[in-house]
């Protein structure tokens, strides 16, 4: 049975296409067509709209604009940040359209981690593996969701606080220093919440920054994604009484409060 797919951006585009997605769902959505280059070449994907309700559905939306309480059936979010009420497929990628409008991936290799989900995801998970897409099961991904959200909460608001793509904001000694200190609090964060993140985070997130190059992250275009990316850790920081002084930092640069006022 095919997957469909909620959200057809840049993340549902290029996962949908991998995974051979026949349908993309959601009220009042029109057809889509893109190409998108997978590690296994370039391929044309053009969903109908609709599918069976039955299908499994990989949710691609921005995490404020999913409508949760609509969900129904097997049901993974493949969406960065804390707090989606559904199962998660964390995405390890950087994607953007090239002058072509090609779908691509910048920096390291994509990759995807997926904790224990239903039967019905097995063809899926096997068509990813095959389109050249790096899959984990792992027996929890909390620490892998965590791990991403921490990445997610420092440089791609700074992205949106100073209007410098990510590979700008890495090279600024100033940033990447508050960046680095905020990605060692939010480890921090998660070990109070009972998420072990394994060691070596920041050498992590080091390696992913410094390839990802021009890339500008969505939180630039839509500033809603911020209460999901940075403030579900702010949240748990002073519900654990975490001291956050580099996150809060970004935090305000971003115009955190403001925006989610």
């Amino acid at each position: 049975m095919n997957c469909r797919v909620l959200g057809a951006g840049l993340v549902g585009s290029f996962l949908g296409a991998a995974a051979g997605a026949a349908w993309v769902a959601g009220r009042g959505q029109v057809a889509v067509r893109a190409r998108v280059a997978l590690p296994s070449g370039i391929v044309a994907w053009a969903p109908a709209v609709g599918g069976p309700a039955e299908a499994p559905l990989l949710v691609a939306t921005r995490c404020h604009q999913t409508p949760w309480a609509a969900l129904r059936g097997h049901v993974l979010a493949a969406q960065n940040g804390l707090g989606q009420p559904v199962a998660v497929v964390v995405p390890y990628l950087a994607l953007d359209r090239d002058a072509l409008g090609t779908v691509r991936t910048m920096g390291p290799a994509p990759r995807l981690v997926v904790g224990p989900v239903d039967a019905v995801w097995a063809p899926v998970l096997a068509a990813w593996r095959r389109a050249g897409i790096a899959v984990d099961e792992v027996t929890d991904v909390r620490p892998a969701q965590w791990e991403k959200a921490i990445l997610n909460a420092t440089v791609g608001p700074l992205c949106l606080a100073t209007g410098l793509g990510m590979g700008e904001v890495w090279a600024d000694a100033e940033l990447r220093r508050l960046t680095l200190i905020a990605t060692d609090e939010g480890a921090a964060v998660a070990a109070a919440a009972g998420v072990a993140i394994p060691p070596g985070l920041g050498g992590r997130a080091a390696d992913f920054f410094a390839q990802v190059g021009a890339h500008r992250p969505s939180i630039v275009a839509d500033a809603g994604e911020l209460p999901w990316l940075l403030g579900h850790l702010m949240q748990a920081a002073q519900q654990h009484g975490v001291v956050v002084t580099a996150l809060s930092a970004i935090a305000v640069r971003a115009g955190l409060a403001t925006r989610a006022a």
